[in-house]
């Protein structure tokens, strides 16, 4: 069975099965107040639903599960439940209480784990919403109704049930089952204890409401739900992380542009204690030898891991260079390269099929081309395309730089330093001689990018809808943070000299995502040359002078 790999996956509006997801209802960041749903039991359902239960064993907890299933108020004939068996000794078999669609799936073999089990589960499902459910948890009534809910006022909602730890349980499926239709279920169930760190970001953001770019934090796989078209548009769980793909998944939901909404309604308790290994709060060393190579969020464990292990950079940086001469492409792209910020991948975009299909050519658009192939080759940072990608998935940024364009060496950092402090959509850097031409260069949120395809009319400006859901911030810079490079002779910057600070150092203003002024309604933010006060400002202040100094000597 062929899987969906997050790495093939783009974030156009567009699922892997060709279906266009249009949005009607444009909601400004993650606030999903805007959002309204039918009431519970006053609505008609129509969309159909696969609950995906990853399961190692536990043959009596498993029967619990089903059996809560198998009270739901949603409609059973629009309800698969698919069992995925992780290779358990003996084999997980189906209880007489269950769902009325309920089949086991076994794993094939040499798969494993509960990533691949999840993958394998929402490929064999048929259902508009995916719902994942853990082995060991049980549910009350409006589980499902609570959260499908959502799923049919907005494509790009993401539910997540409140799930506790249940000390104590009706052991006998039937005696839940009839707890479970009369309602009953959190009366015996209720308190537990919940997953602290998810209360913790739920306080902090007004449940998700005001949630910044560390939201998807909230994500967690053992009682959430998704549509089927976001969920591979975002490229599907990671069949080959047996531990942490609901973190990582997450981080790619987000970027993908879901809106991630806490579901009071749809609760759920596992059952027994909440010991160290049921919390699935992945350890900081995991975090930082795994999950950190392919999520540039959260800034603290990406900065331990080097370079050459950042599988997903944290910008993706796009410049065409077709027509450019060689030495205009060189004095953009070196400067790019040569950036403070590091966590940086960079694609050109040009004919190269061309420009190969034409030898002995010894002058002309196509020798030049030839030469920066052949001169950024070897780069493992630079890629060469043919059409500009439309995003920057699953990296969090976008960063077009026109090929006219030069960098200065820490106009990328701050670049980054303005979108996380206004949380923008769209960053944008103006020549500050020029203010009334357009953006130089443009730092586009890919989740808000990616949403904002899927809701723009044909008539409307691309950054005016990002800016519309997101927010918009724009900086003038002086010639020594842009450089119009077609004002003069171009060629590769000289390289800098050493600096005294630590490797890392540098890259401290990109990741400057404290407090800052914000439109809060996507209007524009002007910055006329005025630097917020604080240390990191400040540091950021140094080292402009510092590269003027050298840009003098």
């Amino acid at each position: 069975m062929s899987l969906n790999k997050h790495v093939g996956s783009h974030v156009d509006g567009v699922s892997h099965r060709g279906r266009v997801e249009r949005v009607l209802t444009r909601v400004f960041r993650n606030d999903w107040s805007a959002l309204t749903p039918p009431g519970i039991g006053t609505w008609t359902p129509d969309l159909s639903v696969s609950v995906v239960i990853p399961a190692r064993g536990g043959q009596g907890r498993l029967d619990l599960t089903l059996a809560a299933l198998a009270g739901q108020t949603y409609p059973d004939h629009l309800v698969e439940v698919l069992v995925v068996d992780d290779h358990s000794r003996p084999p997980l078999r189906l209880p007489e209480l269950r769902p009325r669609r309920c089949r086991v799936l076994t794993l094939p073999e040499g798969a494993w784990g509960a990533g691949y089990a999840r993958a394998y589960g929402a490929h064999a499902g048929t259902g508009d919403i995916l719902v994942w459910l853990d082995a060991d948890v049980v549910v009350g009534r409006e589980f499902l109704e609570a959260q499908a809910r959502w799923h049919h006022v907005h494509a790009e909602a993401v539910t997540l049930g409140r799930v506790a730890f249940a000390d104590s349980f009706p052991e006998d499926p039937a005696e839940l089952l009839a707890r479970v239709r009369a309602g009953t279920l959190h009366e015996e169930l209720a308190p537990g204890r919940r997953h602290a760190w998810i209360e913790r970001v739920l306080a902090d953001s007004d449940d998700l409401r005001d949630a910044d770019h560390l939201g998807f934090h909230a994500y967690l796989g053992s009682a959430a739900a998704v549509r089927r078209s976001l969920y591979e548009a975002a490229g599907g769980v990671d069949p080959d992380l047996g531990l942490g793909q609901d973190t990582e998944f997450g981080y790619r939901l987000w970027q993908a542009g879901a809106v991630l909404i806490p579901e009071p309604g749809a609760a759920a308790w596992h059952v027994g204690p909440a010991g160290t290994a049921r919390t699935r709060l992945p350890s900081q060393r995991f975090r930082t030898e795994v999950l950190a190579e392919l999520m540039p969020h959260p800034h603290a464990y990406r900065e331990r891991v080097p370079a050459h292990r950042r599988r997903v950079p944290l910008v993706h940086a796009v410049v065409d260079v077709s027509g450019a001469p060689y030495d205009l492409v060189r004095g953009c792209v070196d400067r790019l390269l040569d950036s403070a910020e590091t966590d940086l991948a960079l694609t050109l975009v040009a004919d190269w099929d061309g420009a190969g299909a034409t030898p002995g050519t010894s002058a002309g658009p196509h020798l030049d081309l030839r030469l920066i192939q052949a001169n950024y080759l070897r780069d493992p940072r630079v890629s060469f395309a043919s059409r500009a990608p439309r995003t920057g998935f699953p990296s969090p940024f976008l960063l077009q730089v026109p090929v006219a364009w030069g960098l200065g060496q820490v106009a990328l950092s701050r670049l980054l330093a303005g979108a996380e402090r206004a949380r923008a959509g769209l960053t944008e850097l103006y020549p500050a001689a020029s203010p009334t031409r357009d953006a130089g260069v443009r730092l586009w949120r890919t989740r808000a990018l990616a949403r904002a395809l899927r809701v723009r009319r044909r008539d409307e400006d691309l950054g005016d809808v990002v800016a519309e859901l997101h927010g918009r911030y724009r900086i003038h810079a002086g010639e020594d943070t842009l450089t119009d490079l077609s004002l003069y002779r171009s060629v590769p910057p000289p390289r800098p000299a050493p600096r005294a600070e630590p490797d890392g150092a540098a890259q401290v203003p990109a990741r400057d995502s404290g407090p800052g002024r914000d439109t809060g309604d996507g209007e524009d933010v002007r910055e006329h040359g005025r630097r917020a006060r604080g240390p990191l400002a400040r540091w950021r202040d140094r080292l402009v002078a510092a590269a003027r100094r050298r840009r003098r000597g």
